[in-house]
């Protein structure tokens, strides 16, 4: 028989939250009853219960915060927790919003028992900081019931997990209480009474719900099961408990979210190219910002001091509610072997660099030049990548070329004292765009070194400055 693992995460969206720094007892309220369905230990201090009214809990604590339940983001960190376990167990099927589900049976071997493989999935779980009830059985649905009924049983006894279950109302299942109520009819009421008729006589009596459930309950009948396939991108989203207008608090959510990123890079032995994060904001649209490393990085200290840059420059006209953080562009991390000897550069300087100046600046104010075959000085250079791959050109020696071109050349407005030229430029007939062009080097009153030349029409034009 096929041994199955459940964990059940009684309050995952609550563990979700940030908690360590607040001082306030939360609480998780369903908005269409309007009680509480999650609570934190400050809450249960106060006396506040799960199923209580808020009305009854906000009476109880006068620094209660109350957040509405969302089974959406319960199951996208249920999502989280499964890709999480993925690394140390294999087939694995989720029970939305709050369920997993385990094959144990193909992993003893691997870990040398039930107990070991138990003792590695809790400090694998250890990391995220999760509270959740487990349990063993010999069907995923004899799990699931000993797991939600909080049991926290791990053996492969089968007698032991059988009496485990004979304890449970019917109400404690699965079964609609339409179900549980034509039990009821006929002095029902446990788990054990049930289990005692044959699935045969079950069938004759009652509905085909029924039958189904016991059967697999039993392990007699399989239950469909849908197993995990792992992504490869990364996307986490976390609820600020606090709205925040002032973007350097953002700095500790951020940096929980890079570090999650970081060991998802490492164990992947990947390296990500780009950083969104989406800022979610009242009552206004999300603000995203990218940053991004063109070699790949995989450091959360180094997305950081990119992302603060970028932050920097921002003002945002409505506090942050929620932050979202993903990874793009993910790349494999090639290692490579140096001679011992050899003298070693660090080749990650100048990308690192780039990658700052980019989210200081911005992407477009910091690019590559690129050389062109043209003696058309506007026409001589086309802008690329940083650190484009790029063929070495061949220089004409003695050209005397400004530091710095203008974007526009510009009409020459000063008197100027003429010390080199001409130098003749006439080219471009092939494309339409001809140019005659006689260019000499001279000098303002006011001490500045220009580049200037004059048309045909006897204009005359500064296209460039010397440094």
């Amino acid at each position: 028989m096929t041994l199955w693992l459940y964990l059940h995460f009684k309050h995952l969206q609550l563990d979700s939250l940030a908690l360590s720094d607040n001082p306030d007892p939360v609480v998780i309220v369903d908005g269409h009853s309007n009680r509480v369905v999650q609570l934190c230990k400050l809450a249960k201090q106060s006396g506040i219960t799960v199923g209580m009214g808020l009305a009854s809990a906000a009476s109880l604590s006068e620094r209660l915060q109350v957040i509405a339940y969302d089974e959406q983001a319960e199951e996208v960190r249920l999502q989280e927790v499964t890709q999480w376990l993925y690394l140390v167990t294999a087939d694995i099927s989720l029970f939305p919003p709050n369920g997993i589900l385990l094959k144990v049976s193909n992993m003893l071997s691997l870990y040398q028992g039930l107990s070991a493989y138990w003792h590695h999935i809790q400090t694998h779980l250890s990391h995220l900081g999760l509270d959740y009830h487990y349990a063993t059985g010999y069907s995923a649905q004899a799990a699931r019931l000993l797991a939600k009924g909080g049991t926290d049983i791990i053996t492969d006894d089968a007698s032991l997990l059988q009496s485990s279950m004979n304890d449970f109302n019917l109400s404690q299942t699965d079964l609609s209480e339409r179900i549980c109520e034509q039990l009821r009819r006929v002095r029902i009421t446990k788990l054990s009474q049930l289990l005692c008729i044959p699935v045969s006589e079950l069938a004759k009596r009652f509905e085909i719900e029924l039958v189904h459930y016991v059967g697999q309950l039993q392990g007699q009948l399989k239950y469909p099961l849908i197993f995990y396939v792992p992504e490869e991108q990364f996307s986490r989203h976390l609820t600020l408990l606090f709205e925040l207008e002032n973007l350097q608090w953002l700095t500790k959510p951020i940096t929980k979210l890079l570090e999650q990123l970081e060991l998802f890079l490492q164990q992947r032995n990947k390296l990500a190219q780009q950083v969104s994060l989406m800022l979610q904001l009242r009552d206004a649209e999300p603000v995203s910002i990218q940053v991004g490393s063109t070699v790949g990085e995989s450091r959360a200290h180094t997305w950081l001091s990119l992302l603060e840059l970028k932050l920097s420059n921002m003002s945002l006209d409505a506090p942050i509610q929620a932050i979202t953080l993903s990874a793009e562009y993910l790349v494999d991390n090639q290692c490579v072997n140096n001679d011992l000897f050899q003298i070693q550069q660090d080749k990650s300087a100048r990308p690192t660099l780039i990658a700052k100046l980019q989210a200081k600046l911005g992407k477009r104010s910091v690019q590559g030049v690129e050389i062109d075959s043209d003696h058309r000085p506007e026409r001589a250079f086309h802008f690329v990548e940083p650190l484009h791959a790029h063929t070495q050109p061949v220089r004409i020696k003695g050209l005397q070329r400004p530091s710095m071109l203008l974007p526009k050349v510009a009409p020459l407005q000063e008197k100027v004292t003429i010390y080199f030229g001409p130098e003749r430029i006439c080219t471009g007939w092939w494309d339409n765009q001809a140019v005659t062009r006689d260019y000499y080097i001279a000098r303002s009153e006011l001490g500045k070194w220009l580049w200037i030349f004059k048309e045909p029409s006897q204009q005359w034009f500064v296209q460039g400055v010397f440094c």
